[in-house]
């Protein structure tokens, strides 16, 4: 009995095996699981706000003149604890394939994807990493490189509704069936290679449920150029580190009338007491620090031709893009702030931000001119300047830059709808209700307490 029933059990599989396999990944290709499983704050910094010195705190070899230094306060942000990897970026185009190439919007998928002809330059054979460096695996914790200024913050509107995303199904806003695409869309629409709107169906499940009403958080987005530079700089304020967790202990708190001043060094590094760009760890340290003593802090161009160093006396080690958890160098956590690749900031490039900007929270986000006199300080391509209405403020360095470009002072431009192979990106988020004398740093049972609001 055991052997007909096996034989009928054989060849109801022959002939029925394949529809049902079929209809079983039918149902499931249409059980897409959108939402994140992460906390939104996940390998993000908490940055607490202040006053400090925005600027050059050396000379101004270039002769730009263009970051003198002035006394500025920021608010207390979020920042990403590394930039932005090749394989955090590769996700993003899977998302961007698997929404939109089923509705015929291939247009949109080619737009966020990073130009990796940047790596090709005359008389130089960097043909692998054309063909490697975003789509290895080999590079999956690398920075991502080739992304525009406009790319990178297409990437922090899509972060923003992945972050939102899972609350926003567990109360029932959405549909958890269809894709969440609320910063992603401007004005409900999405405007193809054509130029031609096309509307997009609503996303909430009820007409009575208006996502506007709920409480999320804030929007990811590309930090400001004092909100990086503040980053970088306030880690090497012993004082900043000590009295993190008790803001009433400010740096001015033990000294009424305390001015602020410029750094010592000119790197993010200095209160371990590496001031300068070697590893020189003191005190007792660990085998790790030990066999790294004398190691370069960042990933930069040691001089012409010098990329890494010889063979068995390695500076840096890192011909290209090192890894971006490489050179810890900062005390709060931050890595490659200095070298590795330059990051992309919000800001519009204007040579005298340091007169015209705003004392707190300085912010040049629009096409506002220097100065008084409009004729002498218009800003077009190709008529009287490079500088144009288009240009933005990228910082930090890179593997091909010397030294100077790795003090957080430094600042230069590039068209936002252009890419190289030196600049990458990080996010950043504005932490609501940082700023009080009781604030503390408890920013996972923040967010709790922000979902408990639904």
């Amino acid at each position: 009995m055991n052997f007909i029933n096996s034989i009928l059990l054989f060849f109801a599989v022959l002939f029925l095996g394949p529809k049902m396999i079929s209809q079983f990944e039918s149902n499931n290709s249409n059980k897409v699981a959108f939402a994140t499983k992460d906390d939104p704050y996940d390998s993000t910094i908490l940055i607490r706000g202040g006053t400090f010195a925005m600027g050059m705190n050396q000379e101004n070899i270039m002769g730009d003149w263009n970051n003198n230094l002035r006394r500025v306060t920021v608010s207390s942000f979020r920042i990403d604890q590394y930039e932005v990897s090749n394989k955090q970026y590769r996700n993003y185009i899977k998302w961007l394939e698997r929404v939109f190439i089923p509705l015929g919007k291939d247009s949109i998928v080619k737009a966020a994807l990073p130009d990796t002809l940047v790596w090709r330059t005359d008389l130089a054979y960097n043909e692998p990493m054309v063909e490697g460096y975003f789509r290895n695996k080999a590079f999956n914790d690398y920075p991502v490189v080739g992304v525009s200024w406009e790319q990178a913050n297409a990437y922090c509107r899509w972060r923003t509704d992945r972050a939102n995303e899972k609350t926003l199904i567990k109360y029932g806003l959405i549909d958890p069936t269809k894709p969440y695409i609320g910063k992603m869309e401007a004005n409900n629409t999405l405007v193809d290679s054509n130029k031609k709107s096309t509307p997009i169906p609503s996303k909430a499940k009820a007409k009575n449920k208006n996502l506007d009403d709920y409480v999320l958080i804030p929007d990811f987005r590309l930090p400001t150029e004092a909100e990086w530079e503040y980053a970088a700089k306030v880690s090497s304020g012993k004082n900043y580190i000590s009295n993190f967790n008790n803001p009433k202990a400010g740096s001015n708190s033990g000294t009424p009338n305390a001015s602020i001043v410029s750094s010592d060094s000119p790197y993010p590094w200095s209160s371990n007491g590496n001031d300068g760009l070697r590893s020189n760890p003191t005190g007792k340290i660990s085998k790790k620090e030990k066999d790294n003593r004398g190691m370069f802090m960042a990933n930069f161009k040691n001089g012409s031709g010098d990329y890494m160093g010889m063979v068995g006396y390695a500076n840096d080690g890192a011909g290209f893009p090192s890894k971006i958890n490489s050179f810890l160098q900062n005390p709060l956590g931050l890595y490659n702030l200095s070298g590795n690749v330059n990051e992309w900031v919000a800001d519009i490039y204007r040579p005298m931000n340091s007169i015209d900007m705003d004392d707190f929270n300085p912010y040049r986000g629009n096409s506002v001119l220097d100065g008084d006199d409009a004729n002498t300080s218009s800003y077009e391509t190709g008529i009287n300047t490079l500088i144009s209405n288009k240009s933005r403020v990228y910082k930090g360095g890179s593997w091909r830059d010397r030294p100077y470009w790795l003090n957080p002072g430094t600042r230069r431009y590039l068209d936002q709808d252009k890419s190289t192979s030196t600049i990458g990106f990080r996010c950043a988020i504005s932490a609501f209700g940082m700023d009080t004398p009781d604030a503390k740093e408890d920013q996972p049972n923040l967010w709790e307490k922000i979902k408990n609001i639904f």
